[in-house]
């Protein structure tokens, strides 16, 4: 089957599975940009939050040229190698306003996409996701589609491109699949369709394959290994007899990785002999025992 009838019958059953997507805002080219750069191996959620306070302490992207890299590393400290993203941050301001004489990117409207996204990867940190997201995201509205590290996994595992293929070389063949009538709105419905299976099903280590929407059509079904249904650690009491007092995240004897301290911490309850009532902590869903009074060694007779 060619490669694009391929992506149409993939795109079709995702669409089926996840519906419409959210509605588009289409803001000034030079926010998408932040945005890009702070999203790199970040959560969305995590970029969007990074980009909202960046923008309320500096109103001005012009601000920002000149503050202290240390103070912007601290707003954005959640997201990933924040010094990394506050030095290119400034570097690809500077350079624009260098180049532009202003922070201003509505001239790439005017070149089409092959120029505007060689202009723009001469922005120091801008690859082709990051000039791909500024050219279909914004306003400019030019036809572009960004290869994210979860698109380029999904897109080897389906067999649309070689598994040895980098996410930087997988642009153009993915781009060129996409059927010539496919406007910018189809593109961006494709584009938050895979990412939503790439997060809802196709994990990294562990992708839910048995509930996978494109599952008929993917030919590295079976040869990852699945996560299990329910992820349940079992941690019985090592000792029985003691009446358990546990805290709201836990049942009796069974520890859900749902719960905060296991997500975040990737700590277990520890126990520990005591003989008096449990200890049960308020800071988080840890039970602890009070620990025996340690015995007096007395010397042996024979020394």
């Amino acid at each position: 089957m060619p490669a694009t009838a391929r992506l149409i019958r993939i795109d079709a059953a995702l669409a089926a599975a996840f519906g419409p997507p959210p509605r588009w805002l289409y803001p000034d080219p030079v926010e998408v940009l932040v945005l890009a750069l702070l999203s790199a191996r970040t959560r969305d959620e995590v970029a969007l939050a990074a980009h909202r306070v960046l923008r309320i302490r500096f109103p001005r992207w012009q601000d920002l040229l000149d503050a202290d890299p240390a103070v912007v590393e601290r707003l954005i400290g959640r997201t990933t190698w924040p010094d990394r993203k506050a030095q290119t941050l400034q570097e690809a301001l500077r350079a624009l306003q260098a180049a532009r004489g202003g922070l201003e990117l509505d001239f790439l409207a005017g070149l089409g996409v092959e120029d505007a996204t060689t202009w723009l990867r001469t922005l120091p940190g801008v690859g082709p996701k990051t000039a791909a997201c500024v050219l279909l995201f914004s306003r400019l509205r030019l036809r572009a589609l960004p290869v994210s590290t979860g698109h380029h996994r999904i897109a080897k595992r389906l067999g649309l491109i070689s598994r040895r293929a980098s996410a930087e070389a997988a642009h153009e063949p993915l781009l060129a699949m996409l059927p010539p009538d496919w406007d910018n709105d189809r593109i961006e419905r494709h584009h938050w369709l895979v990412k939503r299976l790439g997060h809802d099903h196709c994990t990294d280590r562990r992708p839910r394959c048995g509930s996978c929407p494109v599952r008929a059509l993917c030919p590295g079904r079976g040869r990852i290994r699945p996560t299990p249904e329910h992820r349940i650690r079992q941690l019985p009491l090592p000792f029985p007899g003691i009446d358990v007092q546990v805290q709201p995240g836990f049942t009796s004897g069974v520890a859900m990785e749902s719960s905060p301290a296991l997500r975040h911490k990737r700590t277990k309850p520890s126990f520990s002999i005591g003989t008096s009532t449990p200890d049960v902590r308020s800071r988080g869903d840890l039970i602890t025992f009070p620990k025996r009074e340690r015995l007096e060694v007395r010397p042996s007779a024979r020394t």
